[in-house]
């Protein structure tokens, strides 16, 4: 059995590291394709470049490890069923099981190893990559203008909106600028042709604009404004970094965290859901105790009002004239208690019983709003605003609950697709490469469909993370187990 077990890690070793060498490298020439676009005219070195390419091979390592373990499992079990040599071990006595154990082992190790990856070194290298993107994003921002957009050049200052852009020329035509640097006019700029070009020093933006008019306008006389034509103008945008710059004290996203920082994070979620549950709740007693309290005095004491003639009759048999609703609630709204329990219109002593009984934030924050309260609208639009705070907060839980589950999820693919891969090579055995790459693609596909597909299920709230990230598995292993257990003799 040894024997066999040697023979069998053996003839996988091979295959799967040229699997993940060449999955790897396919992958990442995709992200090469998607960020060379972004990278050149940065004047950036080699090795930022280097670093960039370095910090995306842990997320491609992450999705291409499960694949070379179902490649390697279909190319050998393909080659091994087509050579006989599945059959003379089942000839043996001994059945397919047992040759998949050692590959199921090997698996198990694998899918813990690569749990470790991704909630250690996988969200440090994630963060280091947006950070450095970010950087690049921001140095030379002339050669990340778009045309036919409006640029932000300077936040919340200079904006500029290029119609052409000629990047090996670095010239911009029909561009627009949009100057608010000054508290008191606003400048916009218009020509037909521009150069852009840094400073030595890398830091200060020129314009060489031509053919061309600016428009002034004073934003104490919105109504009235200057135009001045120009044949050349040169106009300075100082303090527009051109070096490389990194935040490393930027926010994180939720694949730039482990499991423990995303914990945090769902459980501020869950307080925000809470929170705004127990504040519906508060809001309600609140206004239904504002409206009892106005209630109280027609059945109690009777209040001193117009003569017979003048209204409706009371229960004691007097008539009254009453105001409008909005009047009455607002009476009523004014005798809201300031504590729960204290009468309306009168002032207790502070003393332990009562600041036992002083309400929380929530209940404050909801009586307060309780007091806004004048019609039913109104209280709509509470209860909505309650409702989506709630919702949003759920949205979050399972937002950071979703990633907690996939960083186990797609290790644990590895012995899915073991499972899954031996029998159906063994069911197919003369299906050579076309075999291996075609049924590799499509289980691949189909499993990170299903992955994406509970990913916005979960998102929607409509199943929980839980499911949404292990029902692939699930699917997938309990199919791998059927055909495991039909391929109890040779098919041909």
């Amino acid at each position: 059995m040894r024997t066999l077990t040697r023979y069998i890690l053996s003839r996988h070793a091979g295959p799967f590291i040229f699997a993940v060498i060449g999955t790897t490298v396919l992958l990442l020439l995709d992200q090469v394709s998607k960020r060379f676009e972004r990278l050149i005219g940065k004047d950036l070195e080699w090795t930022v470049i280097a670093e960039v390419f370095a910090y995306s091979i842990p997320f491609i390592l992450a999705q291409t490890l499960p694949m070379a373990v179902l490649i390697a499992v279909l190319y050998v079990f393909s080659r091994m069923e087509g050579d006989f040599e599945i059959t003379a071990v089942k000839a043996s006595g001994i059945p397919l099981s047992r040759a998949m154990a050692p590959l199921l082992v090997c698996a198990v190790i694998l899918a813990g190893g690569m749990t470790w990856f991704n909630n250690t070194v996988l969200p440090q290298s994630n963060h280091h990559l947006q950070v450095l993107l970010t950087g690049i994003g921001r140095k030379k921002p002339t050669f990340n203008l778009r045309e036919h957009t409006i640029n932000e050049v300077l936040p919340s200052h200079v904006y500029v909106h290029p119609g052409m852009i000629d990047r090996e020329e670095s010239v911009v035509h029909d561009v627009a600028i949009y100057d608010e640097r000054n508290g008191q006019e606003s400048r916009s700029i218009y020509a037909t042709r521009g150069k852009m070009g840094f400073s030595e020093e890398g830091e200060d933006l020129y314009f060489d604009l031509e053919d061309g008019v600016v428009q002034v306008r004073m934003n104490e006389r919105p109504h009235a404004f200057r135009r001045i034509a120009f044949e050349r103008m040169l106009l300075k945008i100082p303090d527009v970094a051109n070096g490389l710059e990194r935040d490393t004290a930027a926010i994180r996203g939720d694949r730039e965290m482990n499991i423990a920082d995303m914990r945090v994070e769902a459980d501020r979620g869950a307080q925000m859901a809470d929170a705004a549950r127990s504040e519906s709740l508060a809001y309600a007693r609140a206004i239904t105790g504002m409206l009892l309290d106005f209630e109280q005095p027609l059945a109690d004491a009777p209040v001193p009002g117009p003569g017979p003639a003048d209204g409706a009759w009371t229960p004691e048999g007097e008539t009254r004239d009453w105001e409008d609703d909005i009047s009455d609630l607002e009476r009523g709204r004014d005798r809201l208690p300031a504590t729960p329990g204290t009468p309306a219109g009168r002032e207790i002593e502070p003393g332990p019983a009562q600041e036992a009984a002083a309400p929380d934030s929530t209940t404050q924050v909801a009586e307060s709003a309780a007091r806004r309260f004048y019609s039913a609208s109104d209280a709509a639009n509470q209860f909505q605003s309650y409702a989506e705070r709630e919702v949003t907060g759920l949205r979050r839980i399972n937002q950071y609950w979703v990633e907690i589950h996939k960083k186990g999820t797609i290790p644990a693919a590895c012995i899915v697709f073991v499972l899954l891969g031996a029998p159906i090579a063994v069911r197919f055995p003369r299906g050579g490469v076309a075999l291996v790459v075609g049924v590799s693609l499509g289980i691949f596909g189909a499993y990170y469909v299903s992955l994406i597909g509970g990913e916005r299920l979960a998102d929607r709230l409509w199943i929980s993370p839980l499911w949404a990230m292990w029902a692939p598995n699930v699917i997938f292993g309990a199919a791998g187990l059927v055909a495991l257990a039909r391929s109890t003799k040779v098919m041909r």
